[in-house]
């Protein structure tokens, strides 16, 4: 499916698009902007979360693409249609602008266990749904340091039937070369007009409130939301494993569940402050810390320095930050 292919659609209201990503607090996140639904609408914002992303009105845009499904084009195309025609139905009723969140939009956790790498089909996943959704002028991502992610995502499929992870995972996690750099240069290739927000997972996830702040410049009337979806200690999680027959003892330090080594970890960590480092710099001018300034990243999130929708990136390649 290409964008080309596609009629004309409608780029109004312009999209949010909050891309989690998975285990980085996107779910408490989302909680707290369904409890402030009315309060969104109220100063134009529509939000669609999850449940609507997943009710059939994106089928065919969603998704594995790699995946060969009769028809699926076809039903991407009417998708297409139903997102442009409610688009239209916002702006006649006053919406300025959509805010989507779907850590899925970015790809799946059992994809990432599978092949042992962060978010393989990002790039491929996001420009489908461009060419289905045109206007999406902002994007946001929460990133986590990979050892850490990595743990929560090995818990978290173990508490959904998953068997842990055995040492050939645990080596491709080790032996990739991609990591959180190479996912934001995919969001930035899929969407080059839009302008990128990243934030750490370790200065948003107790704070949904200003990670939505981030999303639409309002501090939100309800505040506060429990944290969900959060890792199981390993009794826990060895305590479902044996109900479902697996007798693997789980590695664990503190009560904790721990697959990665000291050493791994250290290793898994030294990539990680890599990628701050080039976020820091400037990530080859795609997005900048605030206010273009080196800062340590618990002062603020990395924002794009590259123009709004709409303006001319090539006039201006050092545009305005988000």
């Amino acid at each position: 499916m290409k964008g080309h292919d596609m009629p004309h659609l409608t780029s109004l209201p312009p999209v949010t698009l909050h891309l989690g990503a998975h285990r980085t607090g996107a779910t408490s996140l989302q909680h707290l902007l369904t409890r402030n639904l009315g309060w969104l609408a109220s100063r134009g914002i529509a939000y669609w979360g999850p449940r609507r992303t997943r009710d059939g009105v994106m089928s065919g845009v969603i998704g594995d693409p790699g995946r060969v499904e009769t028809g699926r084009d076809i039903r991407a195309h009417r998708a297409a249609g139903r997102i442009a025609m409610l688009r239209s139905e916002m702006q006649a009723e006053g919406t300025a602008r959509l805010l989507i969140s779907d850590q899925a939009l970015l790809g799946s956790l059992r994809e990432n266990l599978l092949l042992g790498r962060l978010y393989p089909t990002a790039r491929a996943r996001l420009a489908r749904l461009a060419a289905a959704m045109p206007g999406i002028d902002h994007v946001a991502l929460a990133i986590r340091s990979p050892d850490a992610w990595w743990t929560s995502v090995f818990a978290d499929l173990m508490t959904r039937g998953f068997a842990p992870p055995d040492r050939a995972t645990i080596e491709a996690v080790l032996g990739a070369r991609r990591g959180w750099r190479d996912v934001i240069e995919d969001v930035a290739e899929a969407l080059p007009g839009a302008r990128l927000t990243v934030w750490m997972h370790e200065d948003r996830a107790a704070h949904p409130e200003r990670a939505l702040m981030e999303l639409t410049d309002l501090l939100p009337e309800h505040r506060g939301a429990p944290r969900l979806r959060r890792a199981p200690t390993c009794a826990a999680l060895q305590d479902r494993l044996r109900q479902e027959g697996c007798m693997t003892q789980l590695p664990e330090v503190g009560g904790l569940y721990a697959p990665f080594t000291p050493d791994e970890r250290a290793h898994l960590r030294s990539r990680y402050d890599a990628d701050l480092a080039w976020l820091r710099a400037g990530a080859d001018g795609l997005i900048a810390p605030e206010d273009n300034d080196i800062r340590p990243p618990s002062e603020g999130p990395f924002r794009d320095r590259r123009p709004r929708h709409g303006q001319d990136r090539r006039q201006d390649p050092m545009g305005a930050a988000g």
